[in-house]
């Protein structure tokens, strides 16, 4: 059973110079606690309770407390709670450095693949999972592996939605934990730039770690304060592998080249279409409603059919299949699973009487850059009719930078509500025309998402290519701190593009 002892808290956190102090009685010093939280809704008998964040209240501990809480973590004090606590200098430290040791550094268990990037996160951990899963079927090891992606976790024992793309580090080391009771021998995540510098992977090591790209985003007050605090927390993930895979088309590659060679033990392997790369992507084909390509690596020459639209996404898969193979699976399995992997909101495409209608989850600059370009590309003299909006409360650099890349390529541009937050829809997409203005691109604001998903479509004209991007298979939006219900923009593509008439 996982558990542990507050002697044994206050030792690890005294070795990592965050103990402040402790008031624990000396009987109680070799308690073991047999869980460990932060929520107090999810407190039961016998936890240690962990009090964090910048909006936490007393009241979250008396709750906890009240529910079985016998001891806390905190930055503070609270006199008036009578029960043993312990406190610390940097909470969300203290409490990676509680959570791998409570659960027995349960990631040493199994190999552990972490993918990073501005773009294509969710689609390579998509990729390599089910190139993993066809590899321990066909050994007969189990029937699946792990994975933890921005929509969802599956750790064999637990399946169940996603609310961040990177888990607190309590609930992450107990996904660990239940993928090692299940013997599972792969576990896949995306590991965010928060990941980093929130301190939730703190004291974890990868044994691959995979980053994609690196774009202008998750810049602002409630993320990081500049573009070089953001490139730092995701170059952490190399620093924290045992073998790094790296995109040569990358941004800063050699900032990123650097990252990685400060991990003196950890074996470097660099992919992407340049003749000096260890593995090389040549012989690109379009076929329909995807592509084949070859990747060469030393003397060998694979070919592999990726039945998935946009250009962009050969990168994604060949850093999950150059994963794949340095893991030791074979090329079989390889395609079989890249052949299989079906993912929804990443470049679904529908069609009808010579319109189509492409769903993207493409929510950042770089992401709209490589949407259009591979658009362009594929479907070259047909006009872009673009749907988006953007976030409110955060992200505010991506306004422009959606605005501007879509104004580039689009014929017109539907502009819509997408996670508001606290704003108004109408304030964040007036801001948004503002800087497709330039470009002269007709644009139509319609607040509300589905009915300016269905105008799109049923205006649409043969030839045209309508893409709803931002959402993908998202069933919610975020509306004044609610998740509030929506149909998803797959299903309103599919409902209205049927309905259209020819």
């Amino acid at each position: 059973m996982d558990c542990i002892s507050l002697s044994r808290v206050c030792e690890l956190l005294r070795q990592n110079n965050l103990l402040k102090e402790y008031d624990i009685p000396k009987n109680f010093m070799e308690h073991k606690f047999t869980s460990l939280c932060y929520n107090s809704s999810q407190v039961i008998e016998n936890s240690l309770f962990i009090c964090k964040g910048v909006a936490f209240k007393k009241e979250y501990l008396k709750d906890a407390v009240d529910k079985g809480a016998t001891a806390y973590i905190a930055s503070d004090k609270y006199n008036d709670i009578q029960v043993p606590c312990v406190i610390v200098n940097d909470i969300r430290k203290a409490m990676s450095v509680i959570s791998c040791e409570f659960y027995n550094h349960a990631w040493e268990k199994f190999k552990l693949i972490g993918i990073t990037g501005t773009k294509g996160k969710t689609t390579t951990t998509y990729f390599l999972r089910s190139m993993l899963d066809s590899y321990v079927a066909k050994k007969e090891i189990c029937n699946k592996t792990a994975m933890i992606s921005t929509i969802e976790v599956d750790t064999v024992k637990e399946h169940c939605p996603s609310t961040l793309t990177t888990p607190e580090s309590p609930d992450l080391n107990r996904y660990f934990a239940q993928a090692r009771d299940s013997k599972v021998p792969y576990f896949t995540m995306e590991v965010s730039s928060q990941a980093y510098k929130m301190h939730r992977v703190l004291g974890v090591t990868f044994d691959i770690g995979i980053f994609l790209n690196i774009g202008n985003d998750h810049i602002g007050p409630m993320e990081h304060e500049d573009f070089d605090d953001y490139l730092n927390c995701k170059l952490q993930l190399l620093k924290n592998s045992k073998l790094s895979i790296i995109n040569k088309s990358t941004q800063y590659f050699d900032r990123v080249m650097e990252a990685a060679e400060e991990q003196v033990e950890n074996k470097i392997i660099v992919y992407g279409e340049s003749l000096d790369c260890d593995y090389r992507i040549c012989d690109i084909n379009k076929i329909e409603h995807g592509f084949n390509f070859k990747l060469l690596h030393d003397n060998d020459s694979f070919e592999f059919n990726l039945p998935i639209a946009g250009r962009f996404n050969i990168e994604n898969a060949v850093a999950a299949i150059v994963a794949a193979i340095e893991l030791g699976v074979d090329i079989d399995c390889i395609q079989h699973g890249l052949s299989n992997s079906n993912l929804k909101g990443r470049m679904n495409l529908f069609e009808k009487d010579g319109v189509t209608v492409i769903v993207d989850f493409a929510h950042n600059g770089l992401s709209f850059e490589k949407l259009f370009e591979s658009i362009k590309t594929d479907y070259p003299d047909r006009p872009i009719i673009s749907l988006f909006g953007s976030p409110g409360d955060h992200a505010y650099i991506r306004r422009k930078d959606l605005a501007t890349v879509a104004a580039r390529y689009s014929s017109h541009i539907y502009l819509t509500a997408d996670d508001p937050g606290h704003e108004q829809v109408k304030d964040i997409c007036e801001e948004l025309e503002e800087y497709t203005k330039p470009w002269n691109v007709p644009c139509t604001i319609i607040e509300d998402r589905k009915q300016a998903i269905k105008e799109a479509i049923e205006k649409a004209k043969k030839g045209d290519i309508v893409v709803l991007a931002a959402k993908g298979e998202v069933p919610y939006q975020k509306i004044c701190g609610k998740l509030v219900p929506y149909e998803t923009d797959i299903i309103l593509a599919e409902e209205f593009l049927n309905k259209k008439k020819s």
